[in-house]
């Protein structure tokens, strides 16, 4: 698998509360506010790479920018009007990130129809038919898919967190968690508290991983297992979007 965690989630989550204030207030955003949450969003996109993007003639700089003036400025809300409820905006860089596939999908499915392009690359053609409608909150789209929904991961996150010794604990709120940003990062967390072996326990539970892992290294991990087991998702490339979502949540409930 890639990278399972966002590179930009812990830049993003220092932000996650502005975003979500910027973006309920985005058709009265001043000019320096819209340059604040286009340097988020593009900063938060920079590095994700969804498939969608190889069927595609535009390169990904232009679809963000479209992404960005259409999805987010709404600046063509006249001609696509939206039945999102008002509380709708993503709060973490996985939301955005979702928001930014389904944009992905949409074109898709529109050059489709405008060019009949060829999309058999890694089964889009069945993911642009089967989301003809993209959903307004991609998230609770996402965990549906397997049964889930927000509320249900958080509580599944809270027992495995209860599960978990003091020193994984400690782990996860380092590395996913509300600690992620002190200072020293995990490091600097197991060295306060003492933990023993704390490179070995990580990779144990599943918060770091070597570079060369593979989609099973992480399955065969304390929280890969949890996610598979527990939640019903396989650890594949194909269920990225989920896992980093659940990820997010994990890390939502993980506190010292």
């Amino acid at each position: 698998m890639d990278v399972l965690i966002h590179q930009d989630s812990g830049v993003f989550a220092r932000e996650s509360c502005t975003l979500a204030d910027l973006w309920h207030r985005r058709a009265t955003l001043s000019d320096i506010e819209i340059g604040y949450i286009y340097r988020m969003v593009l900063t938060t996109l920079q590095s994700y790479y969804p498939p969608e993007l190889r069927g595609l003639h535009e390169d990904k700089e232009e679809l963000i920018s479209q992404f960005f003036f259409s999805r987010v400025l709404r600046l063509d809300a006249e001609q696509r009007p939206s039945h999102a409820s008002p509380e709708s905006a993503p709060s973490t860089a996985h939301a955005l990130c979702a928001y930014f596939r389904r944009f992905l999908i949409d074109c898709l499915r529109s050059a489709s129809l405008q060019r009949n392009l060829s999309l058999e690359i890694d089964g889009v053609q069945a993911e642009v038919d089967s989301r003809a409608h993209a959903p307004d909150d991609p998230v609770h789209a996402t965990l549906a898919e397997f049964g889930l929904s927000e509320e249900r991961v958080r509580a599944f996150a809270r027992v495995f967190i209860a599960s978990c010794d003091g020193p994984d604990r400690l782990l996860l709120a380092g590395s996913l968690g509300a600690s992620s940003e002190s200072k020293g990062g995990l490091k600097g967390m197991a060295d306060r508290y003492d933990v023993p072996s704390y490179h070995y326990r990580a990779r144990k539970l599943g918060v770091t991983m070597k570079k060369d892992a593979t989609p099973a290294c992480f399955a065969a991990t304390k929280i890969g297992r949890w996610i598979h087991q527990t939640l019903g998702i396989e650890i594949t490339p194909e269920n990225r979007d989920a896992i980093l979502i659940v990820l997010n949540l994990l890390g939502l409930e993980a506190h010292e």
